[in-house]
């Protein structure tokens, strides 16, 4: 799947659906490892929101891209300056008010304060799924420049999010539509 692949630009507004009615915009940072559907919610939640989105591999630079493609996992400083695209792009739509839904793997705890940094209100969904299915999914992903060699890297990178971040956690094995359900569920909860 191409990042971003709707027929409008990530950065354009959507009308919200009903579903959407009642929910204060927000920034969410939708994480987790290869295949565990972070593209795919992000733009089925910015279907149902109208919210911005975007897929944070969109961010990474020219040499990310290559390491990854070439199946060498990046360092921390690799993501130094990728992390802080991030936040730019999170901190001009808190800035614009219209809410931002950012498709990021997110993996460690220090990645996610970065997401946060100057008093960010960041909420994440994390998406997960037992190893076999990330692998099944990735070995049928075109267009990507992640090779599902670098899952194993992922996994052993992950921290998932601990009971004090604001964090929801969320397996993946069901439809993306019932995913999203879910999402937009939780969001009408935190908004009552």
């Amino acid at each position: 799947m191409p990042f971003n692949s709707s027929d409008f630009p990530p950065d354009h507004a959507l009308p919200a659906q009903p579903a959407a009615h009642g929910i204060a915009k927000r920034l969410i940072v939708v994480m987790g490892v290869c295949g565990s559907g972070k593209t795919t919610i992000a733009e089925g939640l910015h279907n149902e929101l109208g919210w911005p989105w975007l897929d944070a591999d969109s961010l990474h630079d020219a040499d990310n891209i290559a390491k990854m493609q070439a199946g060498i996992p990046l360092t921390d400083q690799d993501r130094t300056a990728w992390l802080a695209r991030c936040h730019t792009w999170l901190s001009s739509c808190a800035e614009q008010h219209t809410g931002g839904i950012l498709a990021c793997s997110a993996l460690k705890r220090a990645y996610r304060n970065r997401l946060c940094a100057q008093g960010l209100n960041v909420q994440f969904v994390y998406l997960h799924a037992d190893e076999k299915t990330l692998q099944t999914r990735l070995s049928t992903r075109t267009g990507h420049f992640m090779p599902a060699s670098q899952l194993p890297n992922q996994l052993d990178t992950l921290e998932p999010p601990q009971p004090d971040e604001p964090a929801w956690s969320l397996p993946t094995q069901h439809q993306p539509a019932e995913v999203v359900a879910q999402i937009m569920g939780l969001l009408k909860a935190k908004h009552h």
